[in-house]
């Protein structure tokens, strides 16, 4: 069976900055809103550009420049994608959030700030003395600190549908991305159109969206923790149908194939 605890990796992130620090919650497997702490350095003299793949999470970045700090929404591409607006030399820290995530309301439906870095003011409402007083901390920890008690005074998210979403996010971990819709949608007693726009509306994505993300983030994390990539394993653990299955559902995420994402992880580490 598998677990229940689903890690959204980032490989990239820390593969091309420097000084990259995280901290999971200390309550990690029982959180359902943040997923982790980092923090990083852009690499002096040099332009940076980061790319992302999809995990059907948002993180809070918070470019700490000391002349023009700013903060903002980085949300979960739907496919493999790079970001250009990184300031070189310069520590960012971000906050990744859950897609159940129950801590923040944003303005707009999230299937609208997909593939999009934006700054937080656009999408959330919040003190900006917060983007300071970040930028300004002194250390990784009081960083943190700093962004808890911002969560503690945010008001929890209200409406219809999130112990749905919730819920049915629950079930698909659980399945390890393989859970079929219809009989969820029995199970629970709405309509399969009704949990679509509910999921579209909260996390971005339709629930066999997510559950083909979800998929491949386990296939990604039975990648990175192998000496090198065995194929067969990885079909068979995840749920594939066969070979050629596979590889095109991870290249449609990640717009390469496995053999050739492992070979660019494998040049990052020789440039690190």
């Amino acid at each position: 069976m598998k677990e229940t605890i689903y890690f959204p990796f980032q490989p990239e992130i820390q593969m091309t900055t420097t000084h990259y620090r995280e901290l999971m919650p200390a309550d990690y497997s029982k959180s359902k809103d943040i997923a982790l702490f980092y923090q990083f350095e852009t690499k002096k003299g040099q332009k940076t550009s980061l790319s992302l793949i999809p995990d059907g999470c948002f993180d809070i970045i918070f470019c700490c420049d000391a002349k023009t700090p700013s903060a903002f929404l980085w949300t979960s591409p739907v496919s493999r994608l790079k970001q250009p607006e990184f300031v070189d030399g310069c520590d960012y820290f971000g906050v990744r959030f859950f897609p159940e995530q129950s801590l923040l309301k944003l303005r707009y439906p999230m299937k609208e700030l997909l593939n999009q870095l934006i700054p937080l003011a656009d999408v959330l409402l919040f003190d900006p003395c917060l983007i300071e007083q970040i930028s300004l901390a002194a250390s990784f920890g009081e960083r943190i600190t700093l962004f808890k008690q911002f969560i503690h005074k945010s008001a929890e998210m209200s409406g219809n549908g999130l112990d749905l979403i919730d819920y049915s996010i629950k079930k698909i971990y659980l399945s390890g991305g393989m859970l079929n819709i219809k009989q969820l949608s029995t199970e629970i007693g709405y309509s399969e159109q009704y949990i679509r726009r509910k999921f579209e509306e909260y996390i971005g994505f339709s629930p066999k969206q997510f559950c083909k993300v979800v998929q491949f983030q386990n296939s990604l994390s039975c990648i990175l923790k192998m000496g090198h990539v065995d194929v067969h394993d990885v079909i068979h653990e995840n749920g594939y149908y066969d070979q050629p299955h596979f590889i095109k559902d991870f290249k449609k995420l990640m717009n390469v194939t496995p053999k050739q994402y492992k070979k660019t992880l494998a040049m990052y580490s020789n440039l690190a």
